[in-house]
């Protein structure tokens, strides 16, 4: 049995609603290196640039996003969920992880290593510990401090807040390259 090691970039969305909604997001890219150099150059050339997706140009932001959505040479899967009436953050996102890796075909063959935007050193071993108890065995769980240090960090930051514009705004433009990327299973509702 050949393990295949993955990586989920995971980020969340809506702790300022307290409780209306809060957007999970785990991004789960086949070949992370590559794709890292992809996102950073696509950021440049779109304009988004290495900003959250709320202090981003809604136009760039959708630019990035179509793009990232369309192209075919980099594959991957951005996950999601929307939990509304709750604040249990930590086990919302907990268990969307948990979901989004369940997911993957044949996810107990691979490694993986989930980084999580924000996430403490307590927690870190709290989300190992959680997602032991649901049968994912990460062989690492590791916080990322800033968000604009890594460009798969800010795309999961921008499917949560792309997912949030959708669903509370429901602006036409978004919400056609919405459809396309769920009717394409790129973005995955788990």
């Amino acid at each position: 049995m050949v393990s295949k090691k993955l990586y989920c970039y995971v980020d969340e969305t809506g702790q300022d609603s307290y409780g209306d909604i809060f957007i999970v997001s785990v991004v789960v890219p086949q070949d992370r290196d590559e794709l890292l150099n992809y996102l950073a150059e696509l950021e440049t050339k779109t304009g988004r640039g290495k900003v959250k997706w709320g202090r981003a140009n809604q136009e760039k932001r959708l630019e990035y996003l179509s793009e990232i959505f369309n192209q075919r040479k980099y594959p991957l899967k951005m996950y999601y969920s929307i939990y509304e009436e709750t604040k249990e953050y930590k086990n919302a996102t907990i268990l969307t992880i948990a979901k989004a890796i369940n997911s993957i075909k044949d996810f107990k063959k691979n490694i993986f290593t989930i980084l999580v935007d924000g996430l403490g050193e307590k927690d870190q071993r709290y989300y190992g510990s959680q997602l032991r108890h649901l049968g994912i065995h990460p062989r690492k769980v590791r916080g990322v401090r800033k968000d604009e240090n890594d460009p798969l960090i800010r795309l999961a930051d921008s499917i949560c807040g792309f997912v949030r514009d959708v669903k509370e705004d429901k602006e036409r433009k978004a919400v056609k390259i919405y459809k396309k990327a769920i009717e394409d299973k790129i973005l995955i509702e788990v």
